[in-house]
This record gives C-alpha cells, structure tokens and sequence, in this order.
C-alpha cells in the first residue's frame, strides 16, 4: 500500500511539476515580448521584375512620379542581399526614407540568360547591387553601392549624395 502511495505522490509531483514548467514558459514568453512602439514604420515593400522590360516599365513610373528610383538587384541564394533584407531596409529611419522612394527590386535568382543580359545591360558585376534613378530618370551613378551596407552606413551614404528626403514623423 505505501509503494502505491508512494508512486501516485510521485506521479502528481510529476505531472504538476510539468504544468506548470509549461505554464511558465508560456506566460514568461508572452511577457517577453516587445511591445510594437505606437509611432512604428512600416517595413518599405519592393516591386519585383525580372526582366528589363518591366525594369524600364517601373523607372519611366518614377520619374513621372517625379520619385527617386531606388533598385535593389538581389537574388534569394544571395547572403548580403538577405542581410540588406533583414538588417538595413526594416532598419526604422532607413524604412523612412525608402519609403519616399520608388522601390525595385530585380530578381536574379534563377540565372538565366535573361538575367545575364539584364546584369550586363546594367553593368552590375555582383550581387548585391544598389542602384539610385534621379527624379528626372537619369541613374545616379555615383550613388551606386555593391555590397552589404548596415543601417548607419546605408543612412550615410544616402546624406552623401544627396538623396535623404525630410521626412515628417505622424
């Protein structure tokens, strides 16, 4: 009789001891999470081509818009163009600015030909590759960046040629 007692202790210890191990992990985990600040940016959304055509088709849209162009060649096997992604572009004061701007991104993740022909029409030698088209559609040229770049670099480079836009918090 005392082992039976025993081993239904044991066992109520036990299942006890893991509710609440659960419950702790669910409400620790909902505890720690962050809150999303009340003045968040959103993250800038990009419009994807693949071809030149449609490339071409996007930055005439900017510069009727009288927008900067700004064109993000990238492939999805391309590490520095995740870290862009991920890093640099949801960055919240980088978000900002891009999002004055219109956005593109090419995506050469296939390698086909088209893509070959596409790179070399624009002179991009690597990936990732980052490209500024002027307002009135001509490409910023020494605006161009090839590598990965973090948040405050990005900001930087933007100030340096001119291409910040002020922008006016909500």
């Amino acid at each position: 009789m005392r082992t039976r007692r025993r081993l239904l202790f044991t066992a109520v210890c036990l299942v006890s001891a893991i509710a609440m191990s659960v419950a702790y992990v669910r409400y620790a985990h909902h505890w720690a999470a962050p809150t999303e600040p009340e003045n968040t940016v959103q993250s800038p959304t990009f419009i994807t081509v693949n071809t030149q055509e449609s490339l071409e088709n996007e930055l005439a849209k900017a510069a009727a818009n009288q927008q900067i162009a700004f064109v993000d060649y990238y492939a999805d096997w391309c590490i520095p163009c995740k870290q862009f992604a991920q890093k640099t572009f949801t960055d919240p004061t980088v978000a900002k600015q891009l999002n004055t701007m219109h956005r593109i991104k090419v995506d050469l993740s296939e390698n086909r030909s088209e893509d070959f022909a596409l790179m070399r029409r624009q002179a991009v030698a690597g990936l990732p590759t980052l490209d500024f088209w002027l307002p009135n559609g001509e490409r910023h040229h020494a605006a161009r960046v090839t590598g990965f770049l973090p948040p405050e670099t990005f900001l930087a480079h933007l100030n340096e040629h001119a291409l910040m836009q002020s922008v006016k918090s909500k």
